[in-house]
């Protein structure tokens, strides 16, 4: 029986939300471990309306597909990770039910979970993102969280959990064993790939560059695989598409029968893809049975792996490295046990991959020791502005703490040329010297200044990160009452092994 809840100070907790599947990672004094379901799995993130109210999410959320989708009063959601920040609403109940709250659901499963199985109090902690998740998306993701009584301390992107996960869990506080090493995470799950090389310097894990291929990752697969076996079905039994269209319940099941089929397919050659009572034509059900091949699999998802070793390369030679300057190689994520996959990927890197113990919850036990060890990221490169004449004007230097009540900043600059009504202030990032990432906000400002200016206009430039590590840029010329902004969400970060609790 669990005891009684543990004062959580003495604790980190990391979440890792996944599209697929999702996990609880607890810290307690510098050790970690997830919180898994009665398999030893992830909890698979699938919300379940049932008719009577009740909502279960989870492996039995997941089980229960095949019987109740497309049931009177019964709402199966998966892949809701997917929606947020797009306004989506599902349909529950004949009402309009949005993905934020669909998501705390998820939320409210994993926090009472960790609770009832481990006998900790989850309030808050720090929450994993894809590199590639926007503004609104993490703004829908912390509602979320606050939703289900969870405050998110920080986000820190998903492959960075992994090394930080990877390098304090073996080397403790002291990382000078890895000095100079260079890390490249490839982390390609159910959702998305994410990429991340990074290095470490003086004790601090620095992001030097991130990539990701969006929503070609192991669903993907699984409509491919539902692609193969259908049309194979269809030319089997003599009918066309629109005979045997396939309902969206079918849809479901059958597409969790591709899943289980393609990780079947990564230990053995062949499979089966069976589906029971697939539809009903002319007084005849119809089984979809069809065998299922390795060779043909990888054939079918051929092109995405080679776009996905294009993003791995592009990685590294925007970190300005070669495949031989990577010491050490993660994978992780299910889409990465394919063997092609694998095979891709030995070929680049050889023997600097590693084996990693626990691959399936590496990201969130990496969140749960930023959490515990009480850091916060900081800025991995120096911003500034590019002036007229082409210097540099540092506003924040690498190493910056990202907190709004730190990292806010207004500046004065002036226009010195408003012949078109327009100052462009041009945002760009330094690191070892080099300018990168350049971005343009351009300013309106008067075309025909009076005498009193001088003809150089002041504009005032307010820079300030908020607690979704997302930087507002806002900007208004002196002779202008409108002020216009931009946000930056691809910022890269670094965390340091100093014990800030």
């Amino acid at each position: 029986m669990p005891g009684r809840p543990t004062e959580e100070a003495l604790l980190g907790f990391g979440i890792d939300f996944g599209t697929t599947n999702s996990v609880v990672g607890i810290c307690e004094g510098g050790r970690t471990r997830a919180v898994l379901n009665e398999d030893g799995k992830p909890h698979p993130s699938v919300v379940w309306y049932q008719a009577d109210g009740k909502v279960t999410v989870g492996k039995r959320a997941k089980r229960s597909i095949n019987a109740y989708y497309g049931e009177p009063g019964h709402t199966m959601v998966a892949s809701v990770k997917r929606e947020l920040g797009k306004q989506k609403n599902y349909r529950v109940a004949g009402q309009p039910k949005p993905a934020v709250d669909v998501a705390s659901e998820v939320f409210r499963f994993l926090i009472q979970d960790a609770t009832n199985r481990s006998s900790v109090r989850l309030r808050q902690g720090v929450v994993t993102i894809p590199v590639s998740f926007g503004g609104t998306a993490r703004h829908e993701l912390r509602q979320a969280a606050e939703q289900a009584g969870f405050y998110i301390k920080t986000f820190i992107h998903e492959p960075f959990a992994a090394v930080v996960a990877y390098c304090v869990g073996n080397q403790g506080l002291n990382l000078n064993a890895l000095e100079g090493q260079n890390i490249l995470v490839f982390d390609w799950g159910g959702g998305t790939l994410d990429i991340t090389v990074a290095t470490i310097r003086s004790g601090r894990m620095i992001q030097l560059s991130t990539a990701d291929l969006g929503r070609r990752a192991g669903d993907h697969f699984d409509k491919k695989l539902l692609q193969l076996t259908y049309q194979r079905f269809l030319e089997s039994e003599g009918l066309g598409v629109e005979q045997a269209p396939i309902s969206p319940g079918a849809r479901d099941r059958y597409l969790a029968e591709c899943e289980r089929a393609k990780i079947a397919l990564s230990g053995k050659d062949d499979d089966r893809v069976d589906l029971a009572d697939f539809i009903r034509l002319d007084g005849r059900i119809y089984d979809i049975q069809q065998a299922v091949y390795r060779p043909e699999f990888e054939s079918e998802i051929n092109i995405d792996v080679q776009d996905a070793m294009a993003k791995v390369d592009a990685a590294v030679d925007e970190a300005r490295l070669t495949a031989r300057d990577i010491d050490i190689v993660l994978l992780i994520g299910g889409s990465s046990l394919i063997p092609l996959v694998r095979r891709e990927m030995e070929e680049r890197f050889g023997a600097r991959i590693v084996p990693i113990r626990n691959a399936d919850t590496i990201i969130a036990e990496g969140a749960a020791l930023v959490d515990y060890l009480g850091m916060h990221p900081v800025m991995a490169r120096s911003l500034g502005v590019r002036l007229s004449d082409g210097a540099f004007y540092e506003v924040f230097r690498a190493g910056t703490l990202a907190i709004p009540e730190v990292c806010r900043k207004t500046i004065n600059f002036f226009c010195t040329d408003n012949r078109d009504g327009e100052a462009k202030l041009v945002l760009v990032e330094r690191f070892d010297g080099r300018e990168m990432n350049e971005r343009v906000l351009p300013l309106p400002v008067s075309a025909e200044l009076p005498a009193r200016y001088n003809d150089c206009e002041r504009v005032t430039v307010t820079f300030s990160p908020d607690d979704d590590l997302i930087l507002h840029v806002f900007g208004k010329g002196a002779t202008k009452s409108n002020e216009t902004s931009m946000e930056v969400h691809d910022l890269l970060f670094a965390l340091g092994t100093e014990v800030r609790r």
